[in-house]
């Protein structure tokens, strides 16, 4: 130990557990403070830091408790009794967190985690500026970017710096400490927003995007965040990030499923929110339609491979097929009569339709093939029968679905069609088994679900794609996305974030660069949408979530999940979360769901959290250094998310015009 070390020794290690320290202070010490060379050192406030000297390294310990242990003695007056105090002994139990170790440039690099303990009596240190500004790394916030030219080679590099940590806020137990997170470490993994409705989860989620983009010397140009803004909170918040950006190259892209701002900003292009049906795939037709594996989900797939067919021949040998089974099936004559006129107008294309009735004396009136006598009745059906089977196509085989654009008012018909061709292979109660899902495709012609069913675009898929990267004929444009949900049902929440995050996952998935172009979903209100619950509308959505929690990192897509509710979300999804700021949370149910996905977390560090104030958070996980307390930097301007003032909106005069 270093002379300037016995310098700072205010205690020794007294009991070793493997989980905590206890250090009896030094005697003298009463105020829990020394006076040193450079300042005077308080070391007993709980949550923060001494440290022990061992071998050639500091292990950083976290005061978790103060005490003392009164002398046996007697007295007999107050004086003695308060001099009993005094000479009491005082101990610090403490949490081993991590070790300092000098590195080969002669800098202190710090290591959360600790895997030797000291030895009994060894000496308990103060911690000293220099030991917390490499806790908090408080330097290179930025590197150079060096093209290694020749003027970089004389000196005169002039090479733009990128940023490597971002400030969040300030250490509530040294509040001259900024909080910093590696940029590399929490963008580029999956993380989670957890706190209280009112927590400030927003706000901090708002505070960190809006610091990212206020960087002067190098602007976040490649960043894509996409928002999930159930409710309708962000716009507020970013809707200026393109003027105080210092090179003003912030772009911001609004979309809403109601109404659009009235106000024209710069840097921010608004456009009402669609999502072609036609983009969906077939597991999300069957989520969202309910369908059953068994019965309705043959249906269906036929269905959407009808609409692949690109010729009239095609359709009409579906059709032959249908009539034929009507013709052999049914013996009531009028629904005979009623169905094959009903199939033909709908369904026939080009020589294939009703006229092929009359040609072979067909009466609909009577429903049935006319003729003089009952061997010409049954030759004019079979007749009818022939032709029907000169439409029929050798070895053919209903399309996979391509996704190929068509009309959703159609797609009814589609059903249908696939049904009268399942019956036509014999599957008499096919219809029944597919009433439930008829009925639920009728009800999504309702119009809250006009973005899916009534699109206007004609968009390819990778272009549709594109926009939502901030792509502009593959030109990189636009870094915060934001997509306004405040006026969706949970059922289109889970649609608009199941369909779209597969379809951007699909593109990074298959990309030639791999891992080039990082895209962070922000995930406001999670819970409503990626949770365990077997009641939600879209069933499985969140699969496509807990697989980019598993797979994502591989493609660069990642996840921001931001949530009042763990105890509810996909434990898949938050279990493969790498870092966590968590504001207030009380719920008993959540705090134990925390304690199950964070295992490494200790009790001390989860029970702060009841007692979190207000824009205050905690942070552990990759991206820091060790859990700290901070409290959040200010959004300017914040999200739309501010408490109700009850006193004010309460006492006002009566007859008083509300505003909505």
């Amino acid at each position: 130990m270093t002379k300037e070390d016995k310098q700072r020794v205010i205690g020794k290690v007294v009991a070793i557990n493997s989980d905590r320290f206890s250090v009896e202070l030094l005697s003298g010490l009463d105020n829990f403070n020394v006076s040193g060379f450079d300042d005077i050192h308080y070391f007993a406030q709980l949550n923060s830091y001494v440290i022990v000297p061992y071998q050639n390294y500091y292990i950083v310990a976290e005061v978790s408790g103060v005490r003392e242990k009164d002398l046996n003695v007697p007295f007999s007056n107050p004086t003695d009794q308060i001099l009993s105090k005094i000479q009491a002994g005082k101990f610090l139990e403490v949490l081993p967190i991590g070790t300092i170790k000098n590195a080969k440039d002669e800098s202190l690099n710090f290591e959360f985690g600790v895997s030797v303990y000291p030895t009994l009596y060894s000496d308990v240190l103060y911690i000293k500026e220099k030991e917390l500004d490499t806790i908090f790394k408080t330097e290179n916030i930025k590197v150079q970017i060096c093209k290694d030219s020749d003027d970089c080679k004389k000196g005169k590099c002039d090479c733009k710096f990128r940023y490597t940590s971002l400030p969040i806020g300030k250490s509530t137990i040294f509040p001259d400490y900024e909080v910093k997170l590696d940029i590399d470490k929490f963008f580029g993994s999956h993380s989670a927003i957890l706190g209280n409705t009112g927590s400030g989860k927003s706000c901090t989620i708002a505070s960190m995007l809006q610091t990212l983009y206020k960087f002067e010397e190098n602007s976040a140009t490649g960043s894509t965040f996409i928002f999930f803004d159930v409710n309708g909170e962000y716009y507020e918040a970013f809707k200026h990030l393109n003027s105080k950006n210092p090179k003003k190259d912030i772009d911001v892209k609004f979309y809403s499923t109601s109404e659009l701002p009235v106000e024209k900003i710069e840097g921010v292009e608004c456009k009402m929110f669609e999502l072609p049906h036609w983009y969906l795939n077939i597991d999300e037709w069957s989520l969202l339609l309910k369908a059953s594996e068994r019965s309705q989900l043959p249906v269906l797939r036929n269905a959407l491979g009808f609409t692949s067919l690109k010729t009239d021949a095609h359709f009409n040998h579906v059709v032959s097929k249908a009539i034929q089974q009507t013709v052999s099936v049914i013996d009531n004559s009028a629904a005979k009569g009623q169905r094959m006129h009903l199939i033909l107008e709908k369904f026939g294309k080009g020589s294939l339709n009703s006229t092929i009735l009359s040609k072979h004396h067909f009466s609909s009136q009577f429903g049935s093939f006319q003729g003089s006598t009952p061997a010409l009745q049954q030759q004019n059906q079979q007749n009818f029968l022939n032709e029907l089977k000169t439409y029929e196509i050798p070895d053919f085989t209903i399309p996979t679905y391509n996704n190929d654009e068509f009309k959703f008012d159609d797609f009814e018909d589609l059903i249908e069609l696939s049904i009268l061709y399942e019956e036509a292979f014999g599957n008499k109660q096919i219809r029944d088994y597919c009433s439930s899902m008829i009925t639920r495709l009728k009800t999504i012609k309702r119009d809250d679900f006009k973005f899916l069913t009534e699109c206007k675009t004609a968009e390819k898929s990778d272009v549709y794609v594109n926009q939502f990267l901030g792509l502009n004929e593959n030109l990189k444009e636009t870094q915060v996305i934001i997509i306004d949900l405040n006026s969706a049902t949970d059922e289109m929440i889970e649609v608009i974030s199941c369909v779209l995050s597969r379809m951007i996952f699909e593109k990074l998935r298959l990309s030639s660069e791999r891992n080039k172009f990082p895209v962070n979903l922000v995930l406001e209100e999670a819970h409503r949408y990626i949770s365990t619950d077997s009641g939600k509308v879209f069933g499985d959505a969140n699969k496509i979530f807990e697989r980019i929690a598993k797979e994502g990192r591989k493609y660069g897509m990642f996840l921001l999940v931001s949530s009042q509710r763990p105890s509810e979300l996909s434990k898949t999804v938050l279990s493969q979360c790498s870092n966590f700021i968590v504001h207030r949370i009380q719920n008993p149910e959540d705090l134990s769901h925390i304690r199950q996905i964070t295992p490494h977390i200790s009790e001390t560090i989860l029970r702060r959290m009841p007692s979190i104030p207000t824009q205050h958070a905690l942070i552990f996980g990759h991206a820091v250094n060790l859990p700290t307390t901070f409290k959040v930097n200010e959004a300017d301007p914040k999200p739309k998310s501010d408490n109700n003032k009850i006193s004010e909106n309460w006492f006002k005069e009566k007859g008083f015009e509300p505003k909505f």
